[in-house]
């Protein structure tokens, strides 16, 4: 009886390595398959491109247009009744910007502390000096950087005209020369056919390459502005930010913030 169980015991052995091994020559067949990612990525069209091998992004290079305006980009911060700081509008040193918009958006550094009331004042004259707008807002949220855009209830701005700007801050309502203010200039043009297809099928990113390259101030910063509030976190924008500032003489105001203002009285 003993035997006859010790018999049977090596059969069910000797079975049970026999199903094991049939299953070695599959195991090692997928595991000779296994090849480097980077090699499998690279076979076939439709497959991804390794990080390392994505293209660097074009750094930002602005091209100034041979042209200025009257006005002064910087405030003189020295008025009795402002506070301490000058602001600053955001232009190049020739105070004057291209668009091809109908109605841009404006930046300006306020350094001032919103813990007491101050008043801005936005103006937009044509090239007849006719005032087209004109509007008081009290300024919200700074120091940092802010944002006027001409509204849709202003007619937009007429091809090739030079319109001239004053942005002030109105810290003595009763004595407009303790004011202090930044004017400039801005022209819009006509998008041509090779700019259309420059900007045609491109991100947002490549589009403000293209914009700043065809010296188009006002487009390419508030394009760029709107593309770091939407990701605050992206590190590459934030060096666009501060090439494209250094490139206008503006680098002590890239590490600005950009704010939420301002408040049409």
């Amino acid at each position: 009886m003993n035997r006859n169980k010790f018999r049977l015991q090596n059969v069910i052995i000797a079975l049970t390595l026999s199903w094991l091994f049939s299953f070695e020559p599959h195991i090692v067949k997928a595991i000779e398959v296994i090849k480097p990612l980077t090699n499998l990525l690279k076979q076939g069209e439709n497959t991804f491109t390794p990080i390392a091998e994505l293209p660097v992004p074009v750094k930002l290079e602005l091209t100034l247009p041979p042209k200025g305006a009257p006005g002064k980009r910087k405030g003189a911060g020295s008025r009795n009744d402002c506070p301490p700081g000058k602001f600053i509008a955001l232009v190049p040193g020739t105070n004057f910007g291209l668009t091809t918009s109908e109605r841009p958006t404006f930046w300006f550094y306020v350094p001032y502390s919103d813990n007491r009331t101050i008043q801005a004042e936005f103006r937009l004259r044509n090239k007849e000096l006719k005032e087209v707008y004109k509007e008081t807002f009290m300024l919200q949220n700074t120091p940092g950087i802010v944002k006027i855009t001409l509204p849709e209830t202003v007619s937009g701005l007429v091809v090739e005209d030079l319109y001239h700007w004053r942005f002030s801050v109105i810290c003595n309502p009763t004595d407009p020369l303790d004011n202090d203010f930044v004017s400039g200039g801005v022209e819009r043009i006509s998008i041509t056919d090779d700019l259309e297809q420059q900007l045609e099928g491109n991100n947002p990113r490549e589009r403000i390459v293209v914009y700043a390259k065809q010296g188009l101030w006002f487009d390419a910063l508030t394009a760029l502005a709107e593309l770091r509030l939407a990701n605050p976190q992206d590190k590459t924008l934030a060096q666009d930010w501060a090439d494209l500032l250094e490139q206008v003489g503006l680098k002590e105001i890239d590490s600005q913030p950009l704010v939420d203002c301002c408040t049409v009285e």
